[in-house]
Formats: C-alpha cells, sequence, structure tokens
C-alpha cells in the first residue's frame, strides 16, 4: 500500500511537472501571439500611410498632367496665332514692295 501511495505520488508529481512545462509553453505562446498583434497593428498604420500617400501622390501627378495638357495646347494655339499673324505681317510687307 505504501509503494502505491509512493508511485501515485511520483505520478502526481510527474503530472505536476508536465502541467507546469505546459504552462510555460501556453505563456511562451500567448506572449509571441501579442507581440505579433501588435507588429501586425504597426504593419497596417505603415501600409494605410503608404496607400495614403501613393492616392495623394497620383491625384498630384493626374493634376500635373492636365496642366502639361492645358500648357500644350495653349502653346499650339499661341503657336498657330504667331505664324498666321507673321504670314499676314510677310503679305502685307511683299504687297508694299
Amino acid at each position: 500500500m505504501a509503494e502505491r501511495s509512493f508511485a501515485q505520488q511520483d505520478d502526481l508529481r510527474t503530472q505536476d511537472q508536465l502541467l507546469d512545462q505546459l504552462h510555460a509553453s501556453v505563456m511562451n505562446t500567448r506572449h509571441y501571439a501579442i507581440q505579433i498583434g501588435d507588429d501586425l497593428g504597426e504593419q497596417d498604420d505603415m501600409l494605410n500611410r503608404l496607400h495614403n500617400n501613393v492616392t495623394h501622390t497620383a491625384d498630384e501627378s493626374r493634376r500635373q498632367n492636365q496642366n502639361v495638357v492645358q500648357l500644350l495646347t495653349e502653346s499650339e494655339s499661341r503657336g498657330f496665332y504667331a505664324v498666321v499673324l507673321l504670314l499676314v505681317a510677310l503679305i502685307v510687307l511683299l504687297l508694299a514692295i
């Protein structure tokens, strides 16, 4: 009977040690899960900022493209009128001679 009692106590100690190891493992896993969650939160914030910056840059690029198109259109009109004015002046000059 005493042998059985010692064996049971030994089994209980072994189970306690295994439970302690399991607890430590669960706590480590919890720590890593919290750290991963924090890292994911930071990365999510970085991605949101990056998305906002890309959107802003795309909008700015679109606006600059519109400005360039407008400038080219105005330049073409000015160039056309300058050529017409030059030709009229040339005709007047040739008629005057």
